[in-house]
């Protein structure tokens, strides 16, 4: 049971990976680091995922995942992620990140709440040393309601 929960996870964030390809990598690539991010509507996530890392599915809810990698050894790695996210009206958000770590992946998700045809700017930090300074990241997108 909680391999095959792990596995969904896994799928829903690579699928949802794949469809945002089509518009744009969605990463960023440093000397030492790539970090990949997307945000997907939670009902592409199956219930039972969703209730064992406690998120909400709904059609007007999303998540924002955060993976970065070591460009060197291909490995998945920790890192303080930090955020906000900004509407047209300018109002800020905090984003909270949650870590999901599975055999070989570790992930930042944070989830939030929009309206039909929305448009956030996401504001990020992202430390994986953190004897160095952190790497930024900054990124739009719309959201729909899922149908």
């Amino acid at each position: 049971m909680n391999f095959t929960r792990h596995l969904s996870f896994i799928c829903c964030v690579l699928l949802a990976s794949l469809a945002l390809q089509v518009h744009a990598e969605q990463a960023i690539h440093s000397h030492k680091y790539d970090i990949h991010y997307n945000a997907f509507n939670t009902m592409m996530v199956t219930p039972e995922v969703a209730q064992s890392y406690g998120f909400t599915r709904a059609r007007n809810r999303a998540l924002l995942n955060i993976s970065i990698i070591d460009r060197q050894t291909l490995k998945s790695l920790p890192a303080v992620v930090t955020g906000t996210r900004t509407n047209l009206l300018g109002q800020v958000l905090t984003l909270e990140f949650q870590k999901i770590k599975e055999e070989n992946a570790i992930y930042y998700i944070a989830p939030l709440r929009f309206t039909e045809q929305e448009m956030w700017r996401f504001e990020l930090q992202i430390q994986p040393d953190l004897n160095a300074d952190a790497i930024p990241l900054k990124f739009s997108q719309d959201f729909y309601l899922e149908q």
